[in-house]
């Protein structure tokens, strides 16, 4: 049991080691600093572990406020429904929100992100500089994209509360932990290991053996070289760059599931060799020497094909890219995604017509986003598809148990034709200029 001296000790030590990155505004970190000092008396008061959780939500608005003034620099543009600009200077976030008023979303005004071409819906408040800051690409994230929203609707709660509520100190030194991966993700700062915006993570250069009745062996490629490996009953093998890091958040569950072509892992995988003996992987392994890489986990492209009567697991953009013409026909979808499984499911309910699902672009259901959909020639002509290597792996899977298409939904025939016009009509090039 914990005497009050440790349990104070506890408590500092699980929000110590909490920072900000150095780039981040003054107020925002006064702000954090107070809440992280005031996190401490939890231990005298248990409200207080409540009180500084809700404060957390209410300085994501700050923040917000905050990045806006540095990223704009003294001025902002809002841009009329006739394309006239207005160019207002700014020395405070007060500024703004005047601003915002006058040229509202409501007289079909829009803000110019920064100095780009892109505008976005501003009212000044949370729910506008939530939008903002996605359209200036300051936050990432398909799924957090909806977890913005929930932080959103809890920050309302909290400033306009109809109930009352008691958190722990578990809950509350999560909120801060989340607060400040989206405060350093605002000033371009990914947190290493975060939960929410996670810094580009190291893959190693794996081994995988199996052998006709199932068994299979992980392990490090370097204990290939060295004898650390057993070879009993290892058929055949293959080399790839992947997350092995048993007990820990990024041990890859699904590395059992790897198929050269489709994206079966749960974490990206890349094939580098194989299939093989493991006689002849250890010497591609001395000669190669291939090396451990980083990878963002966040905003991968997908690439689903949709061909008659049957919907494709994803594959990566640079694999279709190099594929036969054969295995290239039908329609297909570019996702945007953090998971492949999200992308495929969100395309199985586009197909079906399901509700939410139906439109391109940022889906308000599923944590995707459709950046282009069309033929194979289509996608190359508009610079979607290129091929990431002179060579197309060799097919081969681990399992055959995730076959690599399934039959692909059908929607009640009035919608479906409405889904391909409503699609067609937003995807269809501007001509009108």
């Amino acid at each position: 049991m914990l005497t009050p001296e440790s349990a104070a000790a506890y408590q500092q030590e699980t929000v110590a080691q909490i920072d900000l990155a150095d780039a981040v505004a003054q107020g925002t970190r006064d702000a954090f600093e107070r809440l992280r000092n005031v996190h401490a008396y939890g231990v005298l008061c248990y409200e207080i572990y409540t009180l500084v959780n809700d404060h957390a939500l209410l300085v994501i608005e700050q923040a917000l406020r905050d990045r806006f003034i540095d990223f704009h620099d003294g001025s902002c543009t809002f841009v009329g429904r006739d394309g006239r600009e207005n160019t207002i200077a700014i020395g405070g976030y007060e500024d703004v929100s005047k601003a915002a008023r006058r040229f509202s979303p409501a007289r079909r005004y829009r803000l110019r992100v920064g100095c780009g071409p892109a505008t976005v819906e501003f009212n000044g408040m949370l729910d506008g500089l939530r939008k903002w800051a996605r359209a200036a690409g300051l936050l990432r994230g398909q799924r957090n994209r909806h977890i913005e929203q929930l932080l959103a609707k809890l920050r309302n709660s909290v400033a306009h509360p109809s109930s009352t509520h008691l958190l722990t100190p578990v809950d509350c030194a999560m909120t801060l932990r989340d607060l400040a991966e989206f405060i350093n993700q605002l000033w371009g700062v990914p947190t290493p290991g975060g939960r929410l915006y996670p810094a580009p993570a190291e893959r190693d250069v794996l081994f995988i053996g199996w052998n006709a009745n199932g068994r299979m062996t992980l392990a490090p490629a370097d204990h290939l070289t060295v004898d650390l490996v057993s070879l009993d009953d290892i058929e055949q093998c293959a080399i790839v760059r992947g997350f092995f890091n048993p007990g820990t958040r990024l041990e890859d569950p699904d590395l059992h599931y790897f198929n050269s072509r489709y994206e079966n892992t749960r974490l990206p995988t890349e094939y580098l060799w194989g299939p093989g003996l493991p006689t002849e992987a250890a010497a591609w392994l001395t000669t190669t020497r291939p090396t451990r890489d980083s990878v963002d986990l966040l905003d991968q492209v997908f690439a689903i094909r949709h061909d008659g009567d049957r919907v494709y697991r994803p594959m990566k953009p640079g694999v279709v890219a190099l594929l036969d013409p054969a295995d290239q026909t039908g329609h297909w979808y570019l996702v945007q995604a953090d998971f492949p499984q999200d992308a495929f499911v969100h395309i199985r309910q586009l197909l079906a017509a399901e509700p939410g699902c139906s439109q391109p672009g940022e889906c308000t259901a599923c944590p995707v986003e459709i950046l282009d959909q069309g033929t194979v020639a289509e996608l190359v002509g508009r610079g979607h598809l290129a091929p990431t290597s002179t060579a197309l792996p060799p097919f081969f899977c681990l399992r055959d148990d995730i076959p690599s298409w399934q039959p692909a939904p059908q929607a009640p025939t009035a919608r479906r034709r409405h889904v391909a016009r409503a699609t067609a009509a937003v995807l269809a090039p501007d001509n009108s200029a």
